[in-house]
Order: structure tokens, then sequence, then C-alpha cells
């Protein structure tokens, strides 16, 4: 009796921790790689910002509120997109209604661009949230969050003349 309660709560655990791990996304499994046509080094401040809890909070890109710092040399794109096809995002809530500070801006063929940003808020809040949106800034999807956000510092401050911290 003991060893079937047993076998039973390690069942019912393991379970319930698998279940806990949030979908995961990566951009290398991304169809539109091929149409990428430029890179940036931006740094976004937005009016409005808070944390949401699903993506019909997310609000349009204000291109006002978007320096460029850095355009990527054409000759690194390919290299950029192998390195961050290899970063782990977790595609969770809740999370940022817009990009906030420092990032990468991925621009494709048909005008539609990819934000990624170094978004520190505070203690509780922060991360590299990556929204996708058209070439009018209309919000389009939500890809997740970075898993470990030094990775992409380490990417921006490997191939961009200008560093993040």
């Amino acid at each position: 009796m003991n060893k079937k309660l047993v076998t039973l709560l390690l069942i019912l655990l393991s379970i319930s921790l698998i279940s806990c791990e949030p979908v995961k996304y990566f951009f290398k499994n991304n169809t539109r790689n091929d149409e990428i046509v430029s890179i940036e080094l931006i740094s976004y401040s937005p009016d409005n910002i808070a944390v949401v809890d699903s993506s019909d909070e997310m609000i349009d890109f204000v291109f006002g509120n978007m320096e460029i710092l850095e355009i990527m040399d054409a000759t690194k794109n390919e290299n950029f997109i192998s390195e961050f096809s290899n970063i782990e995002f977790f595609q969770r809530y809740p999370h940022l209604n817009t990009p906030n500070g420092m990032g990468v801006k991925i621009n494709y063929q048909n005008g539609d661009f990819l934000i990624v940003t170094d978004s520190f808020i505070d203690e509780d809040v922060y991360g590299g949230d990556a929204i996708l949106y058209n070439f009018d800034g209309i919000y389009l999807d939500y890809y997740g969050s970075i898993s470990w956000l030094q990775n992409l510092i380490d990417l921006i401050n490997g191939l961009f003349d200008k560093q993040i911290e």
C-alpha cells in the first residue's frame, strides 16, 4: 500500500513540475529569417508602459519614441541571426505591453519589424520581449521573453560598436 501511495505521489509531483514549464520559442524555427534586410540598434522610450496578462493588451509601436543608435553592417546580419536563433524565449505572461530600453530592430522585406529590447523596469519587472509589428507599427505578434537576457546583451555588444550594459 505504501509503495503504491509513494509511486502515485511521485507521478503527480513529476506531472506538476513538468506542466509548469513555459512554452519555449527559438528564432531558428522562424521562416522569416531569410527575409531580413537590416538590423538596427535602437533605444525605445514608451509613453505608456504596463505589465499585461494577455496579448490583447499590447500597444502599437510609436516611431517617435525610437532612436536609432546604429545600423549593423549588412555583412554581419547572417552572423547575428545565427547567434540570435539560439537564444531561448519563453512564451509567458505577464510581460510588458511595449518595448522599453535598448535593443534591436530587425527589419523584414515587406516592412514588418521585430523589436527585442533590454527591458528593465525594476527588480520584479524585466526581460527582453520579442514583439512583431507591421510597417505602420501595428502590433502583430508576441514571441516571448528572453530566458537569459545576458545572451542578447552579449550578442549586441559583440556585433555593434555601441555597447549596452
